[in-house]
Formats: structure tokens, C-alpha cells, sequence
């Protein structure tokens, strides 16, 4: 029976126990030529790449001695170019076609300059199907032989691959997808990892004396430092991307490098100087053997010192005008390319996921506003620092540097790590305020030049303090006062402070705090188009995080209270509850009419398909997003007073208010009925929300209270 080779999973962590199997191949009569061309020497001294070379050349053995075949794509026009440039190392060549094997794109051409290689590597080629293949009769190098591959492609983008990398299955798409993102982008590079784990770059920096850099060189390969993608002065041509008829446009790579070593940064530099972008792309991943196809090591770095000469002559008006001195201090500035902009380290609680609720999307908001504004963000999640990238991806743009798995215990370190990095620190909700005061207090210097930004998002005592009254648990006066002026006091170590609202805003300013600016959401108005008539049921959106949160209190109450009543009117009754739930109390409230929903990542659907939604709230602080969001898409809203109150929005007019459990009954009852109501609150509330939470109005609350942080001293 015949391997099918295309298909066979990769051993991607390339492990040790792989090449000590042990296994034995017999040599099928077909293979005898193969057999007899000399292998690959195993590198000396380094045990890890000798267990690699040794279960790549077994797993080389076992295809060859199956008469097997690798098939790749032949199309008359692909998308992608995949350009090999190979000398001996037949089993590391073997590898890397595996890889380009699983990824997901399938509009490519694979294209291979050979350099008279006398390993088994031309028996291997001769085992490829739809593989445009050049033999040169000596052996070129690899610079020749890239330029001489790209001018047989026929692709929109060539990749530029080592033949000593592995790839991880959905770098190719990755890659291909940061660059169709945008014209201004002339070249991707990945995640390079080194066969013992380590990182091998995440970008690369060329300093002012034409020295290069591998960006986190021996570092852990998923550090949040090397996380995130950025523009950088050039990637690696073990995996770099790039437009054909730029790459043509250019000259190709340039002859005066040859061999190789620094023409990709050479090529990466005359893309900066055109205005076209380097991107890095950390989830463009791959494993790389690194001097796979050098006669030695010291060989290779006398290379790299020869043609560091040569890139510094050659762009030295560019390299002394814009590029940092080599220096292990100014690594941290030099790892994005014209790195000239303010920079903002944002530390919140945790990563803003979509269904948690609790102020995230407008955590969001911020961010992508600071985006827009031209920061650099770092998001720093204090609390809860332990999250996957795969939920931050989904989260978060690709752009933001997240500090998984720091937390509070490392903040001082870190944060002293990065003493003058920083231009803003922005402190989101006030226990992480109270906080970063502590560290302020106790460690003064680590917070030198940089402008603290308050974001109350909301005051949480008048919350309690309402709640505490509604479950018969009052304080008294004094009490009160002095637990909100507990929590207005943390303001005071702030440059600026944020409120969400204006009624929040003059509590700090009654309180003797200046310096507030407000800022509540960003929203555009997306009504979902089911009419009145094809809609049906009552709707609930938010997270219940305990069983005494005001959400879980609006539930009970709601379901407890007012539901029966609407069922009791309304034939065929339905509630459905969507947000994350960590209360039992209020999963157990679910029955044949309620239901609840769980987390929803795309809440669209859920909001065309209902007819109202209710806010039940009886006790909150801030500004009510679900209400902003529901209204957004259409749905018009009955609510409590409070809720009113909170938006500054017209009972009658944009929504519907009631306060008891039988008046907030009929009144939903009233509307679900109703389709020219319904109709009239939709329209006035949609116009409310393009007036009250304009992204563009947003942005620009946002851009003065950075600029005013600035200009102002510590409140």
C-alpha cells in the first residue's frame, strides 16, 4: 500500500525520542541510486541539530524507499509563488515540502532553483509533481538563485523560503492575509524558532552602523514582546513575503551581497525608502535549522561582516538619519521601525473579551481609539493576566502588545524594565487605581516623566451603596460620604481623570478634583432590518459575574416578578438572557419561557430576530452599554428610571421607563404590542445614538484628554 506522503502528519516540535527510533529501511531496487548518493553530515557538537538531521534523514529514507511522490497545486495563475533555493540537505528540503503541504492555501506554485546539490536531493525532486524545477550545473548561492526562481514565478506574491524552515500549519495564510490588508505594505515576515525552542527573531533591526539584529534572539517564542505584529526594519529571508512585481520593479535582490546574508535587509531598506511598510507577522510561525547549506559557522559570519560594510555604505543617509546606535538599551525603541510615536501602557483588569460585559467593549473602544490617535499600546491585564492568544487575537488588534501571565506581581519589575518608555500610563477602574497609587507612593522614580490618565469607567461605590440599600443593608450618611470620598480621593494621583458620564464627572469635579474630561462609548448606528411583525420575544444582554451584581439582581427581580405577568399577556412568551453567567442562582432561573443563552459572539442575529429588550436595572454606576448597543441595532428598550437617568435619555421619546414589577409588565406588553410605538422609539433612540456615542466625536474626547494629560500636572 502506497504512504500518502502529502497527508502524513509533521512532528512539529521535532523531539528527540523521533530520531532515536532506532528504525531500519530496507532499499527497495528502485531506490539503489538513492541509496548510494552520500547523506548529509549530521552537524558536530550540537546535539539538537544532530537529532534533527538524524530523524529528518529517517524520515527522508522511509518516502524514498516507498517509491512515494509529493504533489503540489499546478495552477496557470496562483496567487502565491513559493521560491526554494536548495544546496545538499535533501532531508531538510523533504521537511520543508511536508509543511508547505498541510497549510491551508491552495492557489500556489512551488518553484525550486537547485545548486548542483550531490546529496539525495535530485533524486528527491525528481519525486515532486507539479513542482517547477531549475538545476543550475555549479553551485550559485542563494542569492542568485532566489532572483533566478522569482524571474520562473508566476504568482502575485512570492515567498522567499529557506529550505531549512519548517513551517506551522496557517503561516502562509497568516502572512498572506497581513498583506492583502493593505497597499502600503511591501513585505511580511513570521515568527522564526530556533531547533531548541528558542526565538530566532521576531523582526529584525538594523542599526546605524549596519549591524543587524534578530529581534529577541534566545528568548521564549511566545514572550508577549514577540506577540504582536509591527512595522520593522526588515524580516529574515528564510520567510519573507512580498509582491512579484515589486520584487521585479526592485531589481531583485541585490548582486553586490552575493553569496548572501543582508540582502533581505537591503531589499526590506529600499521598500522604506519607496514608503512601503515591513510588517512582522507573529502568527506566521516556523521552525528553522539556521546555516543548514554553510560550509561552517565562522564561514557564515564572516559573511554577515562583510555585507554589514556594504549595507551601511550603501544606505547611509537612511541608516544615520533614522536609525538608532547599536545598543542593548535602545533595543526596546528600535524594535519598530520610526518608532517616533507617543506610546501609552493601558492597564486594566483583564483581556476586554466581547461577552464579558463589565465595561469591556468600551475598553475596546479606547483601544482602538489610542490606535487611531497614533499610540503605541501596550495592554498590561492586571488581575487576570492568564488568557490564550487565541482569544486576544479575537479580542484585541494584532497591533497591541498584551502582557499575558505578568500580572501584579511583576508590574514593578516590569514597569521599572521599561523606566522612560512609556509617555501615558492609563489606569482603568479604581481598585487598580488604588494600586498603581501604592506603587507611585513607594517607588516614585519608576513613574518619572510619565503622565498618569484615571479611567474611573465607574463609580463603584454609589453602586454598592444602592445595592446595599435595596437588599435592606444601608450605611449611614457619614458612611456613605466617606466611602465615596475613599474612592474619589484615587483620582488625586492622576494627571487626568476619565469619566463616563457627565453626573460622574461633576462628583469628582463637587469633590475638588480637576482636570476631568468624559468619555463614554463608541457606537454607530446598525439597525438590524426584520420588521416589527417577524420579531418576536424579549431579550436580556449582559454578563453575570455574581450573585449580588446588579445584572443578577435585574434578572431575579425581572423573572421573578415581572415575567409572569408578561406571560400571562402575551401568547407564546419567550426571554432570553445572552452574557456570560458564573451564577448559579441565575442559570437555575431558566424554564419552558426563559432561557438562557450563554456567551454570544455575534450578538446580530440575536438582535434581529427580537422585539424588545429590557434593562430591569435597579442599581448600577456608569453608563449603561447594553442599552447603547440594543438601541444601536434597532430594538427599542423598556427600562428602569435609573437606566434613564444614567443615558440622560427622555422617557417616552427614546425609550420606555417603569419601576415596579407590574408597571415595567404592562408597559413591555404595551410596546410588544404596539408597531407604531415601537416604530417611533426605535427611529428617536437610533438618532440618540448617533448623536450621544459618534465614534468620531469618541475619538475626539479622547485625543484632548491625552493632550491635556500632557500639558497638566498631578492633580
Amino acid at each position: 500500500m502506497r504512504v500518502d506522503w502529502r497527508k502524513r502528519s509533521l512532528d512539529l516540535t521535532l523531539r528527540l525520542a523521533d530520531a532515536l527510533q532506532g528504525r531500519s529501511f530496507k532499499v527497495r531496487a528502485s531506490s539503489r541510486i538513492a541509496s548510494a548518493l552520500p547523506p548529509s553530515p549530521a552537524p558536530a557538537g550540537d546535539p539538537v541539530k544532530s537529532a534533527a538531521t538524524a530523524a529528518a534523514m529517517a524520515r527522508l529514507d522511509a518516502f524514498l524507499s516507498e517509491d512515494a511522490e509529493l504533489s503540489f497545486p499546478s495552477e496557470a495563475d496562483p496567487e502565491l509563488s513559493i521560491l526554494l533555493v536548495t544546496f545538499n540537505r535533501a532531508e531538510l528540503t523533504f521537511e520543508c515540502l511536508q509543511s508547505i503541504c498541510v497549510q491551508p492555501p491552495r492557489s500556489y506554485e512551488v518553484v525550486i532553483v537547485d545548486n548542483a546539490s550531490i546529496d539525495r536531493t535530485p533524486v528527491l525532486l525528481d519525486r515532486l509533481r507539479g513542482v517547477t524545477i531549475r538545476r543550475n550545473q555549479v553551485n550559485a548561492h542563494f542569492l542568485a538563485g532566489a532572483n533566478l526562481a522569482a524571474r520562473h514565478a508566476r504568482g502575485r506574491f512570492l515567498l522567499l523560503l529557506n529550505n531549512d524552515v519548517r513551517l506551522l500549519p496557517g503561516s502562509i495564510e497568516s502572512a498572506l492575509r497581513t498583506i492583502r490588508a493593505s497597499p502600503s505594505i511591501g513585505a511580511v515576515g513570521g515568527r522564526i524558532v530556533l531547533l531548541d525552542g528558542t526565538l530566532q527573531e521576531a523582526g529584525s533591526i538594523v542599526w546605524r552602523d549596519g549591524s543587524c539584529l534578530g529581534y529577541g534572539r534566545g528568548g521564549h517564542p511566545q514572550d508577549p514582546a514577540f506577540m504582536f505584529a509591527r512595522d520593522v526594519d526588515f524580516c529574515s529571508g528564510a520567510f519573507l513575503l512580498t509582491p512579484r512585481s515589486l520584487f521585479e520593479a526592485l531589481g531583485g535582490f541585490d548582486p553586490t551581497f552575493s553569496p548572501a546574508y543582508g540582502e533581505e535587509a537591503d531589499y526590506c531598506l529600499r521598500l522604506w525608502d519607496r514608503g512601503l511598510r515591513v510588517v512582522y507577522d507573529p502568527d506566521a510561525v516556523m521552525f528553522h535549522y539556521e546555516f543548514a547549506s554553510s560550509s561552517s559557522m565562522a564561514d557564515a559570519i564572516g559573511l554577515q561582516r562583510n555585507n554589514q560594510e556594504i549595507l551601511r555604505r550603501k544606505h547611509r543617509a537612511r541608516l544615520e538619519g533614522c536609525h538608532h546606535v547599536p545598543d542593548p538599551a535602545r533595543v526596546l525603541a528600535a524594535r519598530t521601525h520610526g518608532d517616533r510615536g507617543p506610546r501609552v501602557l493601558f492597564v486594566d483588569d483583564r483581556i476586554p473579551r466581547a461577552t464579558f460585559g463589565s465595561g469591556s467593549p468600551r475598553t475596546r473602544s479606547i483601544v482602538a481609539g489610542l490606535l487611531d490617535l497614533g499610540y503605541f499600546v501596550t495592554f498590561y491585564p492586571l488581575t487576570e493576566p492568564l488568557d490564550d492568544w487565541t482569544r486576544v487575537r479575537r479580542t484585541l488588534p494584532r497591533e497591541v502588545e498584551v502582557m499575558l501571565g505578568y500580572g501584579a506581581a511583576r508590574f514593578a519589575e516590569f514597569l521599572a524594565g521599561r523606566r522612560g518608555h512609556y509617555d501615558v500610563l492609563l489606569v482603568s477602574r479604581p481598585h487598580n487605581m488604588a494600586f498603581i497609587g501604592e506603587l507611585m507612593a513607594s517607588h516614585p522614580g519608576a513613574f518619572s516623566g510619565l503622565k498618569v490618565v484615571y479611567d474611573a469607567e465607574a463609580i463603584y461605590s454609589l453602586r454598592e451603596l444602592a445595592g446595599g440599600r435595596l437588599r435592606g443593608d444601608p450605611v449611614t450618611s457619614r458612611q456613605a460620604e466617606a466611602l465615596l470620598a475613599e474612592e474619589l480621593d484615587l483620582a488625586r494621583a492622576a494627571h487626568r481623570v476619565i469619566a463616563v458620564s457627565p453626573a460622574e464627572a461633576r462628583r469628582f469635579r463637587d469633590h475638588g478634583i480637576p482636570g476631568v474630561g468624559i468619555l463614554g462609548h463608541a457606537l454607530a448606528p446598525v439597525p438590524t432590518p426584520r420588521p416589527f411583525a417577524h420579531r418576536t420575544g424579549f431579550l436580556f444582554v449582559g454578563s453575570v459575574h455574581e450573585p449580588t451584581s446588579p445584572n443578577a439582581d435585574s434578572l431575579q427581580w425581572f423573572i421573578g416578578q415581572a415575567w409572569p405577568l408578561i406571560e400571562a399577556s402575551v401568547e407564546g412568551a419567550r426571554f432570553d438572557v445572552a452574557g456570560e453567567n458564573h451564577a448559579r442562582e441565575i442559570g437555575a432561573l431558566a424554564n419552558g419561557s426563559v432561557r438562557m443563552l450563554g456567551p454570544v459572539a455575534d450578538l446580530t442575529p440575536v438582535y434581529d430576530s427580537h422585539r424588545i429588550f429590557v434593562a430591569p436595572t435597579r442599581f448600577a454606576a456608569g453608563l449603561p452599554h447594553k442599552v447603547h448597543e440594543a438601541a444601536a441595532h434597532g430594538l427599542p428598550v423598556v427600562a428602569t428610571p435609573l437606566i434613564a437617568e444614567q443615558l440622560g435619555w427622555r422617557a417616552g421619546a427614546e425609550l420606555l421607563t417603569a419601576e415596579t414589577p407590574r408597571a415595567f409588565a404592562e408597559t413591555c406588553v404595551q410596546l410588544y404590542n404596539d408597531a407604531s410605538l415601537w416604530a417611533e422609539l426605535r427611529a428617536n433612540a437610533l438618532r440618540r445614538v448617533e448623536s450621544d456615542c459618534s465614534p468620531g466625536l469618541f475619538l475626539g474626547s479622547l485625543r484632548r484628554i491625552l493632550d491635556d494629560a500632557g500639558k497638566g500636572a498631578a492633580t
